[in-house]
């Protein structure tokens, strides 16, 4: 995480850099979980306390900016916009579930639960075949259902995996129209897998 602040047309003030800094902190951590880098830049022209914000995040960037009389007061407006952005592209996101009934494609579900002493077992067997192993007898299945897959496009299902902290997003792309699963690497990046051949 990376957050630069810089002043324009104005001396610069540790007071002022720590309370925008302390509150994008704050106002971001609400709806992301992952780094992000931000830069607030805080400049004066004539009588009007100017603050822009720029966030970046996977691809992602966010631009706003507000003004008035006072920069304390300049700095919460303008994190109010970008919040009310975030929210806006999050509810943008939980639109793409199409209702049952218009699904072209659903999804059978399983959560599988193992005995500790095979869950290390059966890693190492699905990792290296190149076909799908056979639960154990053993294993239980916790939790089963159907989801409708939602069509979307590659931007969009990686800020749902990242706004949402979800480990898969599973869905239609919206350009090839094949079924695709995009995941978690564990250097932050995303890796995607077609599951139609």
């Amino acid at each position: 995480m990376q957050i630069d602040i810089s002043f324009r047309h104005m001396e610069p003030s540790d007071t002022l850099r720590d309370y925008a800094d302390e509150k994008i902190r704050r106002v971001i951590r609400k709806h992301i979980r992952d780094d992000f880098d931000a830069q607030i830049t805080l400049a004066v022209e004539k009588f009007r306390h100017i603050a822009k914000l720029h966030l970046t995040y996977k691809g992602i960037s966010i631009k706003c900016e507000e003004s008035s009389e006072d920069m304390y007061q300049s700095i919460d407006l303008a994190l109010d916009k970008l919040e009310s952005q975030i929210k806006r592209y999050k509810g943008k996101l939980r639109a793409h579930k199409p209702a049952a009934m218009n699904a072209s494609r659903m999804l059978d579900v399983a959560v599988v639960a193992l005995p500790e002493a095979e869950v290390e077992e059966e890693a190492e067997e699905v990792a290296a075949a190149a076909e799908p192993v056979e639960v154990s007898e053993s294993a239980k299945i916790i939790k089963h259902e159907s989801l409708a897959l939602a069509e979307m496009s590659m931007d969009d299902a990686a800020m749902k995996l990242s706004l949402e902290d979800l480990p898969v997003v599973v869905f239609i792309n919206a350009d090839t129209k094949q079924t695709c699963v995009l995941y978690r690497l564990e250097d932050g990046k995303c890796g995607m897998i077609s599951l139609d051949k």
